[in-house]
C-alpha cells in the first residue's frame, strides 16, 4: 500500500566554523576528544597535552627539532623554521615537533587546520606509536615466534611541502596521506615499511581525488582522517571525502590495532632538493607553518552521556536524512542528523494536508554530531492518500 508523505525542514544555525566529521552511522554521535584537541587560543603551548620535542628522535638531517621554533599566538600554534645558531653533528636547520604526551589515541576522526610554510620543509599532521616486541606469529615469521621482531604503526594524515623542489608539485597542491606498518623481522636489523596511500614517493600511489582549491601555503586548509578500524582509514580535505585506504596486511591481518600519539612536525626529507637556503629560513613571510586548530572525535552511542567540552566547534543544525517510514496504522519513524555544541532539545511535528497537527514530540539531544531515529505516534491512523509535512527545529524555551 503506497502512502504519500512529504516533508519540510526547519533549521537553526550559528556562525560556521568549517569543521565537520563525516556523518555518523545511525544511533551514534561524534563527541570531541579533549585529550587530543586544541584551539591554540592561549599564549603558550598547553604542556598538559603536548611536548615541544619528539621522544626518541632529533629529526632528519639537516633539520633538528628545536623547541625555540614553537610558539602560540594570534590564535595559532606556529613553527618558525630557522637557521641553527651553531651546526651540531650535521644539523644546520631548526625545525619543530609538537607531540602528544599520551599514546592513547585510537579509532576515531582526527583533523587539523593549517597553512604550510613556503619553503622546502614539511608541514605535517600524523600519528604513530613506539616500537613493541611482537608476541604473536606474523606472516613473515614462518609460523614461529621470533626473538628479534618488532613493529609500530604510522598514519600520515597530511604531509605538505609549500616550496618548489625537484620531484613534484603535489605536496603543495593536494592532500598527501599514507599508512605505514613498520616491521623489523626475525633477523633484526633495519625496519621495513609496508605502506598504502596516495603519496607515490612514500606510499603505493593509491589514486585519490585530493586536489586542493589553493596551494597549501596560500591559505588554511582542513585535513582529516577517519580511522575506522584496524584495517581501514578514510581521508578528507576541506570536509570533502578524497579516498579510502586499506592498510597493508602483508605482515598481519589487523595491522592498525594499537593506540597512537599525535604529531605536528616540520622537517626536511632526503628526497626533497634543494634544502631551504639561509635567505629563505630568515624570511618571516615564508618560513613559518601555522596551525589554527587540531580536533579529535570519538564515536559513541547516541544516548551515552559524555562530558561536554564547551568548545563551540559546530555550525548548529538539525535536518531530515531520509523519507520517514510508516511503521503501523498510527506510527511513523523518522531519521535525522543534528550538530549541537551543548545539550539541547528539539521539537518534532507532523502536520496533515489541512495543516492540522497530528503528532508532536520533544526530544532531548546530547551535545555532538548525532544521527538519530525517533518513533512518532499519530493521533489518527495514517491516511492512504494523505500528504504530511514533517517539521523539526530547536526548542528555544
Amino acid at each position: 500500500m503506497k502512502k504519500l508523505i512529504t516533508f519540510a525542514l526547519s533549521l537553526c544555525t550559528i556562525t560556521s566554523l568549517f569543521a565537520d566529521p563525516p556523518t555518523p552511522k545511525k544511533g551514534f554521535r561524534w563527541v570531541l576528544n579533549e585529550e587530543f584537541s586544541d584551539e591554540f587560543n592561549g599564549n603558550q603551548l598547553d604542556k598538559s597535552k603536548w611536548n615541544d620535542t619528539f621522544k626518541g628522535w632529533k629529526g632528519r638531517k639537516p633539520a633538528m627539532f628545536h623547541p625555540s621554533t614553537i610558539s602560540v599566538n594570534n590564535g595559532t600554534m606556529q613553527i618558525k623554521n630557522a637557521v641553527l645558531a651553531k651546526e651540531t653533528d650535521g644539523y644546520t636547520i631548526a625545525g619543530g615537533a609538537v607531540q602528544s604526551k599520551k599514546e592513547t589515541a585510537h579509532f576515531g576522526y582526527y583533523e587539523v587546520n593549517f597553512k604550510a610554510s613556503k619553503i622546502n620543509m614539511s608541514t605535517t599532521f600524523w600519528m604513530s606509536n613506539s616500537k613493541q616486541p611482537v608476541d604473536f606469529v606474523t606472516k613473515k615469521s614462518n609460523g614461529q615466534n621470533c626473538a628479534k621482531d618488532k613493529y609500530s604503526q604510522e598514519l600520515d594524515i597530511i604531509e605538505s611541502i609549500g616550496g618548489t623542489f625537484n620531484r613534484t608539485d603535489k605536496f603543495r597542491t593536494q592532500m598527501n596521506f599514507n599508512t605505514h606498518y613498520r616491521y623489523i623481522d626475525c633477523e633484526g636489523g633495519r625496519e621495513k615499511f609496508y605502506s598504502a596511500g596516495n603519496n607515490a614517493i612514500e606510499g603505493n600511489g593509491h589514486k585519490s581525488n585530493a586536489k586542493l582549491d589553493t596551494e597549501s601555503w596560500e591559505a588554511f586548509h582542513t585535513y582529516g582522517a577517519y580511522w575506522k578500524n584496524a584495517n581501514e582509514v578514510s581521508f578528507y580535505a576541506d570536509n570533502r571525502f578524497v579516498g579510502d585506504v586499506k592498510v597493508s596486511t602483508e605482515v598481519v591481518d589487523k595491522p592498525f590495532d594499537r593506540t597512537m600519539k599525535i604529531n605536528m612536525v616540520t622537517e626536511t626529507y632526503n628526497w626533497v632538493k634543494p634544502v631551504p637556503t639561509v635567505e629563505e629560513l630568515n624570511n618571516d613571510a615564508i618560513n613559518t607553518s601555522y596551525y589554527d586548530w587540531i580536533r579529535a572525535y570519538k564515536l559513541v552511542p547516541i544516548h551515552q552521556s559524555e562530558p561536554s567540552s564547551g568548545t563551540p566547534i559546530y555550525t548548529e543544525e538539525i535536518q531530515l536524512t531520509e523519507t520517514p517510514k510508516v511503521l503501523g496504522r498510527k506510527k511513523i519513524e523518522i531519521s535525522f542528523t543534528y550538530k549541537a555544541n551543548q545539550n539541547k532539545k528539539a521539537v518534532l511535528k507532523v502536520m496533515d494536508n489541512q495543516n492540522k497537527l497530528v503528532s508532536q514530540s520533544t526530544v532531548k539531544l546530547l551535545a555532538g554530531f548525532g544521527h538519530q531515529t525517533q518513533e512518532l505516534k499519530l493521533k489518527d491512523k495514517v491516511s492512504k492518500k494523505g500528504s504530511y509535512t514533517y517539521q523539526i527545529e530547536w526548542l528555544t524555551k
